[in-house]
Formats: C-alpha cells, sequence, structure tokens
C-alpha cells in the first residue's frame, strides 16, 4: 500500500493544448478513488502521469514516501489494466501473467505461486493454458487484472477496464473488481467516464471536466450535495433537472419563479438566498423528488403541472418525460401508477430536496 500524492500537477501539449491544469489530490493508502468526467475532460492523461507514461509539465507527484517525476514506470511500484488488456496473442494465460515477474528475475517456484494464487482469486485457474484468443472478453479483462496482481504493486491503476463489455458484464467485473479491493487491501486508482460504475465503486469520486477537478467527495455526498450544475448534472441517472427562475420576495416569503410555475422556498433557504432576489438562478431537482410516493403524501407540498410526452417503464418504477409548456423534465415514480402520454398531471415536489445554483458562476448558493 502506498499513499499517492498529485500536487499542482498540470499537462501542456505542444500547440499550448493543456490537458490537466492545477491538479490536487491525496489519495491515501489503501483507498479506492474512482476519476470520472466526460471525454477528454484529463482524467487518463492524469492516470498516465501517475503511471508514468506520460511526463509533467509541472508540480510534483509522490508514491509512498518518492517524489517519483523522474522516475521510469518501471521503478514506481504501479500495475496499470488498460482498456484494451494488452495480452500477449502469442502466449498462454499463465504465461501473460508471469511475464512481467520473469523479466525482474523472480525465482520459478515464486512465479507459479503468485500465478496461481492470483488465478484463484480471480476463479480463472481452468484457463491458465488458453491463449486470449480462445477467451471471452471478461475473461481477457480478468486475466489482466491478474497480470496486474502477481506484482504485487503498492498502487493499482486502472484505465477504463470495462469499456469493452456488454452491460451486464460490466456489472460482474465492477462487483469483482469491488472486491479485489477489500481483499488485496491496496491503493486503487480508477479511471472511467461512467458516472454509475463511479457511483457504484468508488470510497471518494473525482469529478473532472477541461482538466479541472470540480469536486472530490465520496458517492452519497457528491449525489445529494454536488458542488456546481456541471457536477449535478453529470452525477445520477436520470441525470438532475434544471429550470431557469427568477428569486423574488412577497413580504417573508422568498418565491422561486419559473414562467409555468412558483415554488416558496423553504424557510431555512431565506438567508443564502436573500443576496439574489430580483435575480435570475437556476433551480436543480432530481427525477426521484418530484412525483415520488414520498413527495406525494406529504401534506401541502407544492406541485408543478406537466403534459406526460413519455412513459419509459423500469420494472420498479417508470421514469416520466414531461413538459411544463416552458421546461422539460424527468419525473422517476412509482410503475403502478397509472400516467398516460398527453395526459396533463400535477406532480408534488420534496423542495426541500432542491438545490438553487448561480447562474453565472453555477456554483451550488443551497
Amino acid at each position: 500500500m502506498a499513499k499517492v500524492i498529485l500536487q499542482n500537477v498540470g499537462k501542456v501539449y505542444p500547440g499550448n493544448v493543456r490537458a490537466v491544469q492545477d491538479f490536487n489530490l491525496e489519495i491515501g493508502n489503501g483507498e479506492f478513488v474512482v476519476m470520472v468526467g466526460p471525454s477528454g475532460c484529463g482524467k487518463s492523461t492524469t492516470l498516465r502521469m501517475i503511471a508514468g507514461l506520460e511526463e509533467i509539465t509541472e508540480g510534483t507527484i509522490q508514491i509512498g514516501a518518492r517524489v517519483v517525476n523522474d522516475i521510469p514506470p518501471k521503478d514506481r511500484d504501479i500495475a496499470m489494466v488498460f482498456q484494451n488488456y494488452a495480452l500477449y496473442p502469442h502466449m498462454t494465460v499463465y504465461q501473460n501473467m508471469a511475464f512481467g515477474l520473469k523479466l525482474r528475475k523472480f525465482k520459478k517456484a515464486e512465479i507459479d505461486l503468485r500465478v496461481r494464487e492470483a488465478a484463484e482469486i480471480l476463479g480463472i485457474q481452468e484457463l491458465l493454458e488458453r491463449r486470449p484468443k480462445a477467451l471471452s472478453g471478461g475473461q481477457r479483462q480478468r486475466v489482466a487484472v491478474g497480470r496486474a496482481i502477481v506484482r504485487k504493486p503498492a498502487v493499482f491503476l486502472f484505465d477504463e477496464p470495462l469499456s469493452n463489455l456488454d452491460a451486464k458484464m460490466r456489472v460482474q467485473m465492477r462487483t469483482e473488481i469491488s472486491r479485489l479491493h477489500t481483499r488485496l487491501e491496496t491503493t486503487m486508482v480508477y479511471v472511467t467516464h461512467d458516472q454509475v460504475e463511479a457511483m457504484t465503486m468508488g470510497d471518494r469520486i473525482v469529478v473532472m471536466k477541461d482538466g479541472i477537478i470540480h469536486q472530490v467527495a465520496e458517492p452519497t455526498e457528491l449525489y445529494d450535495n454536488p458542488a456546481n450544475i456541471f457536477v449535478a448534472g453529470f452525477i445520477g441517472t436520470p441525470p438532475m433537472n434544471f429550470f431557469g427562475i427568477e428569486v423574488l420576495q412577497d413580504g417573508e416569503k422568498i418565491l422561486l419563479q419559473e414562467e409555468t410555475f412558483t415554488l416558496q422556498a423553504p424557510p431555512e433557504w431565506r438567508s443564502a438566498l436573500a443576496p439574489y432576489i430580483g435575480k435570475a438562478a437556476v433551480f436543480g431537482m432530481r427525477p426521484e423528488h418530484v412525483g415520488s410516493p414520498t413527495a406525494e403524501s406529504t401534506e401541502g407540498a407544492p406541485k408543478i403541472s406537466a403534459t406526460v410526452e413519455v412513459v419509459e417503464p423500469m420494472g420498479s418504477e417508470s421514469y416520466l418525460y414531461l413538459n411544463t409548456g416552458h421546461n422539460n423534465f424527468i419525473a422517476r415514480v412509482d410503475s403502478h401508477r397509472s400516467c398516460h402520454v398527453g395526459e396533463r398531471m400535477d406532480f408534488a415536489v420534496m423542495l426541500a430536496k432542491g438545490h438553487v445554483f448561480d447562474k453565472e458562476t453555477t456554483k451550488v448558493i443551497v
């Protein structure tokens, strides 16, 4: 195990193309950290800088007690699992897993012990004599992970390792990687563009966009208390709904006024919203906080009237795609609720679960 510390790390490519800017993060011993963001946000570049596959332009990277800026990848005590598996097609599974240890002059008995231990952990003992072309995508990914395990590194690095798998295999493999982390208790840094993977796997999640960290938090904290509009919209499936509003005052009341509805802000929001009276803002609301049984059962809950445009049955719940006449939004409701396309309905809102964002800075107000 080892800490990984990145201080003011940046990466600029030729042509003054900045991929990563002022990246600061401390990853604890044995922690599982996931970096997530849209394509081109700099997450894979950051991972490759930790691995030593990309030179850093500025800042320092520390693994354990060593600053590794000028240390080659093979000497950083890391193991990396790639998106494309990177297996040698002419070698058996056993030979692929043993290859790195042979290069490091390990004794044959030690190599055999490590390979068979890793194969047992991953449940691939019966595959050791096969070649990669005889394996499924999920089996190849297990071999790639096994090749990393035998190294017994201080840090595991995963670069979108599940993106080539089908949906069912992705779910299975992310569970297996989480179990592996629990068993090995090794520091892991995992990169993905899939926010569901990030939410289900990480101890902490680093949300990136345009080479900049937007928020670092535990999954629940990230979901419940996003720092800005980007994080709120990126984390969550379906994403958060956003409404352009104006903050108004009516006596002691503070109102959030949209073109087609007006909501009264909860008393605890008053002080935070006071500076925004008379100004435009953005109101955000998760799909499960509108039209849900909990919202509907709340006495006196505010309501939004909307027309049902699409109904997506999901088994235990349904997603309703709605239109207020000015804004589109999504509600996650009980699957047994009777809803028909074209029907105009009132949907109760759990206003206390909502968010208000500054329209200019996009940062959260409440």
